[in-house]
C-alpha cells in the first residue's frame, strides 16, 4: 500500500487560506492537484480522500445516519434500505432538519455539501457560516439542535444522532478497514501524554483504558467502550495539529484473549476432550426431545396429514357408516367386508392374534409362513387397522443399506428418528485422526454404526414407554380415598395402552450388516420386559427363534404358522374379490332374481353368502378351478390374479402371463450367466427333479455330484434366495418343494418349451463340464507327484482311486457332449 505523506516543512504542501480550499498537508501534494486539473479528472472528496472547504465553512460529522457495517456481510445495511429512504435527497434533508429545524432554526445556515461514509454509518456535512454568527456558535447551535431533534421519535430509545465538529482534516477512504471500539493513534511529531490523549478523546465516548507509546514506538492505542466514540474520534480528530505534531488516526483489529482460548490453545489435550464433552450434552440437550417427538408421530400419525390421523380416522368411520347405512337401505353390500374377506381359517388367525395382544403376555409372537403367504396383509390390514399406536419396521430396507450413510438414514426413515446427520459420521472420523495427531490420543468423537444403531433404538425406547404412559396417573382418587398405582400395574390392566412394534422380515442372519438382528432383539427383549409394547416379529424361517431366545431366555413364544388357502377356501377369496360392489358383476350369475335374495342373509351381523356359486356358469367356475391349480393357496400370487382378471384379462391368459413372469424371475436370478456356474447348475437340477416330482427328498441330493461337496449349503442357499422351501425334521432337512405353488408350473414352462429348455440344458450341460474339468484338472495335478515316487507299489490304491475319479469324470463330460450334440442337432430340424 503506497501511503503519500507530505511533511510539515515540504515545499509541496498546499498551505493557502481565506477563500481558497483549504488543503491537509499529508494527503495530496500540489503536483497531484495539477496533475488532477491537467487530466479533467474530479477532485472530489469521493474521487481523492480529500474534502475541500473555505474559511466560510464549516465541517461537522453527524453519526448513526446509516446502520453501521461492522463486518464483510451486514444484512442490517439491506433491511435499511427496504425500511428506510436512504437517498442522497432524504439524507440531506435530514440532515439539514436536524441542523436547523423550523422550530429553532438557524438563520442563514446554508448546506454546501454532504458526503456520506456509510461504512462507519455517518455523513460529513459543510455548511455556510452565516455572517452575524462565528464558526464556533454555529457549532454549538447544530450539535445543540441535533441532539434535541434526535431525541424525539419511538427511535430515540434505540438509537441517536449527535453532531460533532471535525477539528482535524479527514480522510475519506473505503478501504477495508471496518470498525473498531479501538484506535490507533500514530503521531507525526513529539507523542502526547495520556492526559492530554484523554482530554482530545474523551469527549466522543466513554474510554475503557489508552496504551501510550513505549518501546520507541510512536503511536498510542485509545480502546473505547463502544464503536460511536472511536467512529466519531476517528473521523473528527483525525488530521488534526497539536503543538507541531499531526495525529494520523486508524481502527485498530482487536485480538481477544480471553480466559477460555488461551485455555484451549495452552492445555489442548484437556481443552479438546471438554469441548467434545460439552458439545455431545448440548446436541442431546437440543436434539433427544425432537427425536423423541417425531418417533412419537410416526407410531401415532397425530399430526400427519394422512390417512392414519386420528381425525382423519374419525372423519372417515363417520363417513363410511353413513354410506353403509345407505348402501343397507337399497339393498346394496358392505365395501368394507368384502375387502377384508378372508377364507375361515385365516379369520380364526386373525382372533388368535387379538387375543394374544389383550392377553397381555410378555412374550414375543411370531407370525412364520412361506414368502408370499400374507404375513403382512393379515397382521397389519386385518389384526392391527383399527389399532393407533403400531410401528412397522422393514428389516430388509434396513439390511441392504451399502453405506454407512444410507445404513443410518434408512434406519431414521424407517423409526421417524429426526433429524440425523449422516455426514457427521465422516467429518468426526476425521477430526479424531486429526486430534489423535495433535494430541497422541483418540477423541471418541467418532463413532461406529453399531453404536449410532443402538442410540437410534434407545431414544425409540423412550419415546414408545411414554406413549404408553401417556393416560399413566400415579394416584387414583376413589371417593375420600386415594390410591397409588405403579406404572406395571397400569400396563399390566390397559394392554390397549401399549404399542404394538411390528418387525417383518426377521431373518436372523446376512451377509452385511448382521448385527442388526442381534440389536432389533435385544431392543425389542427391553420392550418386552419393560411391558411397554407389544412386539410381533414376521419371518419365513424357524432359524430366526435361535437369535430371539438368546435375547429373551426362558420364555416361550407365540407362534403362529402361515399355510397356503385350500383350493375352496382360495376359489372363494378369488370369487368374493371378483365381485364388483357397484351392481355391475364380472362373474354374471345366471338367475340375478333369486342372486338378490341370497345376497341379504345375515350371520352373526356379517353378510355372509356375497356369491352364491349354483347361480354361476359351470363353464366359468371349471375355467376358474383350472387356472386356480397352478396358482396354489398363496396370498400374493392370489392377489396378482385378482388384479389381472380385473384389468380385463381372461382367467387363462392372465395365468399364462403370470407363469411367464415368474419364469423369468427364475432364469435371472438363479439361472443367468452372472450367477457362480455350479449354483446355477444346482438351480437347474433341481428345477428338473421337482417338476417331474411334487416333493424331492433331501437324501436323494445328497449323493449327487453337484451338492456332494456340501449338499445342506447349496439347498439353504436356495432357500434363502426364494427358489425351493425345505422342511425339516428335528433340524435336519427332509422334503424340498417349489418355494410357491407357481413354481410348480414355471419349472414345467421352462423344461416344455423347446427353444427356451433348449438353451437352459446346454447352459446346464457346459457347467457341468467346467465343473467335471476342475476336477480333473485337480486330480491330474496329484498324480505327477506321485509318479516320482520309485516304487509305484506304494500308492497304488491312490492311483487306481484317482484314475477312477478321472474316468467317472470324463464319462459325465462325455455324456454332457453327447447331449449337448443332440440338442444342437434337434434345434436344426
Amino acid at each position: 500500500m503506497l501511503k503519500v505523506i507530505g511533511m510539515r516543512n515540504s515545499p509541496r504542501v498546499l498551505s493557502t487560506r481565506y477563500l481558497q480550499p483549504l488543503l491537509w498537508r499529508r494527503f495530496v501534494s500540489s503536483d497531484i492537484q495539477q496533475k488532477d486539473q491537467q487530466a479533467g479528472e474530479s477532485n472530489t472528496a469521493t474521487d481523492t480522500g480529500v474534502i475541500h472547504k473555505t474559511e466560510q465553512e464549516t465541517l461537522l460529522f453527524f453519526d448513526n445516519v446509516y446502520p453501521r457495517q461492522l463486518s464483510m456481510w451486514s444484512p442490517l445495511g439491506w433491511m435499511n434500505n427496504i425500511f428506510f429512504n436512504q437517498s442522497r435527497e432524504s439524507v440531506r434533508a435530514k440532515i439539514q432538519n436536524l441542523a436547523s429545524p423550523k422550530e429553532n432554526p438557524i438563520h442563514g445556515l446554508v448546506m454546501r455539501s454532504t458526503i456520506p461514509v456509510k461504512r462507519d454509518g455517518g455523513v460529513f456535512a459543510t455548511f455556510v457560516v452565516p455572517y452575524r454568527y462565528s464558526k464556533a456558535e454555529v457549532n454549538m447551535m447544530i450539535s445543540k439542535n441535533t441532539a434535541l431533534e434526535s431525541s424525539k421519535g419511538l427511535l430515540s430509545f434505540f438509537t441517536t444522532v449527535s453532531a460533532f465538529p471535525v477539528k482535524g482534516i479527514p480522510w475519506i477512504e473505503d478501504l477495508r478497514r471496518l470498525p473498531s471500539t479501538t484506535i490507533k493513534v500514530k503521531f507525526q511529531g513529539p507523542v502526547l501524554t495520556e492526559e492530554e490523549i484523554y482530554s482530545l478523546f474523551r469527549r466522543y465516548g466513554t474510554i475503557v483504558d489508552i496504551f501510550p507509546c513505549k518501546d520507541g514506538n510512536d503511536y498510542a492505542i485509545v480502546k473505547y467502550r463502544s464503536y460511536r466514540g472511536a467512529i466519531c474520534a476517528k473521523n473528527c480528530v483525525s488530521g488534526i495539529e497539536i503543538n507541531n505534531t499531526v495525529l494520523h488516526i486508524q481502527y485498530q483489529d482487536e485480538v481477544k484473549n480471553t480466559l477460555v482460548s488461551n485455555f484451549v490453545v495452552n492445555h489442548t489435550r484437556i481443552a479438546v476432550p471438554v469441548f467434545i464433552a460439552l458439545l455431545s450434552i448440548i446436541a442431546v440437550l437440543i436434539f433427544d426431545p425432537i427425536r423423541e417427538f417425531f418417533i412419537e408421530q410416526k407410531i401415532t400419525h397425530r399430526y400427519s396429514l394422512s390417512m392414519d390421523n386420528y381425525w382423519f380416522k374419525q372423519l372417515k368411520d363417520i363417513t363410511n357408516s353413513t354410506v353403509s347405512q345407505f348402501k343397507n337401505y337399497w339393498g346394496g353390500h358392505d365395501e368394507n367386508h368384502i375387502r377384508r374377506h378372508l377364507w375361515d381359517e385365516r379369520m380364526d388367525r386373525v382372533n388368535d392374534l387379538q387375543m394374544w395382544l389383550e392377553e397381555n403376555n410378555n412374550t414375543f409372537v411370531i407370525v412364520r409362513g412361506p414368502r408370499g403367504s400374507g404375513k403382512r396383509d393379515l397382521v397389519m390390514e386385518h389384526t392391527l387397522h383399527e389399532r393407533e399406536n403400531v410401528l412397522y419396521l422393514d428389516c430388509d430396507k434396513i439390511i441392504k443399506s451399502r453405506t454407512d450413510a444410507k445404513f443410518l438414514k434408512n434406519v431414521a426413515q424407517e423409526i421417524g428418528y429426526f433429524p440425523i446427520f449422516p455426514w457427521i459420521g465422516s467429518v468426526t472420523s476425521i477430526i479424531d485422526l486429526m486430534v489423535q495427531g495433535l494430541t497422541g490420543q483418540k477423541t471418541g468423537l467418532s463413532e461406529s454404526k453399531e453404536t449410532q444403531f443402538r442410540n437410534i433404538l434407545t431414544t425409540s425406547l423412550m419415546a414408545i414407554r411414554r406413549i404408553a404412559l401417556k393416560n399413566y396417573k400415579p394416584a387414583i382418587r376413589e371417593g375420600e380415598t386415594t390410591v397409588n398405582v405403579k406404572e406395571e400395574d397400569y400396563l399390566q390392566q390397559h394392554p390397549e395402552a401399549k404399542p404394538v412394534v411390528v418387525i417383518d422380515r426377521f431373518a436372523g442372519k446376512s451377509d452385511i450388516n448382521g448385527f442388526v438382528y442381534k440389536e432389533m432383539a435385544d431392543w425389542t427383549a427391553m420392550l418386552v420386559q419393560m411391558n411397554v409394547a407389544h412386539v410381533i416379529f414376521l419371518t419365513e424361517t424357524i432359524t430366526s427363534n435361535q437369535i430371539l431366545s438368546e435375547s429373551l431366555p426362558n420364555q416361550v413364544f407365540k407362534t403362529m404358522i402361515l399355510s397356503d388357502a385350500s383350493r375352496d377356501n382360495a376359489r372363494s377369496y378369488v370369487l368374493s374379490q371378483l365381485h364388483d360392489n357397484s351392481g355391475n358383476h364380472f362373474i354374471k350369475p345366471l338367475n340375478s332374481q333369486n342372486n338378490t335374495e341370497k345376497e341379504g342373509k345375515e350371520n352373526n351381523g356379517e353378510i355372509m353368502n356375497i356369491i352364491n356359486e349354483d347361480d354361476i356358469d359351470p363353464h366359468l367356475i371349471e375355467e376358474l378351478d383350472e387356472t386356480l391349480d397352478p396358482l396354489g393357496g398363496r396370498m400374493l400370487d392370489l392377489q396378482a390374479f385378482v388384479r389381472r382378471v380385473k384389468s380385463g384379462e381372461e382367467p387363462k391368459k392372465a395365468l399364462e402371463k403370470m407363469v411367464e413372469q415368474a419364469s423369468e424371475q427364475i432364469t435371472q436370478i438363479f439361472l443367468s450367466d452372472k450367477i457362480e456356474p455350479i449354483k446355477s447348475a444346482q438351480a437347474w437340477e433341481l428345477i428338473e427333479l421337482l417338476n417331474e416330482n411334487l416333493v424331492v427328498k433331501y437324501e436323494d441330493i445328497v449323493f449327487r455330484p453337484l451338492f456332494k461337496a456340501a449338499p445342506e449349503l447349496g439347498i439353504l442357499e436356495l432357500e434363502n434366495n426364494g427358489l425351493v422351501n425345505v422342511s425339516r425334521d428335528r433340524g435336519v432337512l427332509k422334503d424340498i418343494r417349489p418355494a410357491k405353488p407357481l413354481f410348480k408350473a414355471a419349472f414345467q414352462y421352462l423344461i416344455e418349451n423347446q427353444e427356451l429348455s433348449t438353451v437352459l440344458k446346454t447352459r446346464y450341460y457346459l457347467k457341468v463340464i467346467g465343473f467335471e474339468n476342475g476336477r480333473i484338472k485337480k486330480w491330474e495335478e496329484e498324480l505327477p507327484q506321485l509318479g516320482k515316487i520309485k516304487d509305484p507299489k506304494l500308492f497304488k490304491a491312490r492311483v487306481d482311486y484317482l484314475s477312477g475319479k478321472i474316468t467317472l469324470s470324463s464319462d459325465v463330460i462325455n455324456n454332457c457332449e453327447k447331449e449337448i450334440k443332440e440338442l444342437s442337432q434337434k434345434s436344426k430340424k
